[in-house]
């Protein structure tokens, strides 16, 4: 794959990241355990795994593109398992993307 595709597709798997945890937390979690419905679970939960995969995956791939190095991918990789963070990632990577036109 190219850089410019990684890219869009890294930023696209942060957002799809904090989408999914959101619908967890603020949608299915509280229909489980709140009224015993469990239909959404399922779906929501393999959207989050997807993205959280996804987002796990594209970051080492497009740690070179974005000249990080082994600490800002450790806490890139952190930021994956902190509820919310993949949004601060992808503003980093938008900053970074304004100050570094290619």
């Amino acid at each position: 794959m190219n850089e410019a595709l990684l890219k869009k597709w890294f930023k696209i798997f942060c957002i799809a990241e904090f989408i999914s945890c959101f619908l967890l937390f603020c949608v299915a979690m509280p229909l489980k355990y709140g009224y015993d419905n469990t239909a959404i679970m399922f779906p929501v939960g393999m959207f989050h795994g997807v993205a959280f995969m996804g987002y796990v995956v594209l970051a080492l791939l497009v740690q070179k593109y974005y000249k990080w190095d082994l600490e800002e991918l450790i806490f890139v990789m952190i930021f994956a398992f902190i509820p919310f963070m993949t949004l601060l990632v992808h503003r980093k990577v938008e900053k970074f993307e304004k100050e570094n036109p290619q």
